[in-house]
């Protein structure tokens, strides 16, 4: 009994080495991860360019979308999506900005966004 638990525990033991084990071939190239994450946390530094006084200003708004535009990426990329879907033209979409009381530097910096969105 204590023979055959030993075998099958050897053999399920090599099956499973052997299936999890990763055939390599002999020409393949190395591929450099670093570069597409570097300029992927590159752009996500960057943001928009607001200064500290502009995120502040952004944050006393009673509408906080536009402090979230600022500081979340993805959320950034999903309003100018759903902006894009309307039609919005970059007049209505710095009208609607002036109406809920952001500053012209601030919808400065959303236009150019924007801008690079659409393209």
């Amino acid at each position: 009994m204590r023979l055959s638990v030993i075998l099958l525990l050897s053999e399920s033991t090599a099956l499973v080495a052997s299936g999890s084990t990763l055939s390599i071939e002999t020409d393949a190239k190395p591929r450099s991860l670093r570069s597409i994450k570097y300029a992927a946390y590159a752009e996500e530094e960057r943001g928009l360019g607001f200064n500290a006084s502009e995120l502040k200003i952004l944050k006393g708004l009673s509408n906080a979308q536009f402090h979230r535009m600022a500081n979340d990426r993805e959320y950034l990329k999903m309003i100018f999506t759903s902006w894009k879907q309307g039609m919005k033209s970059h007049e209505e979409a710095a009208r609607y900005m002036r109406s809920e009381g952001v500053s012209d530097s601030a919808i400065r910096h959303f236009l150019a966004a924007y801008q690079q969105h659409k393209t």
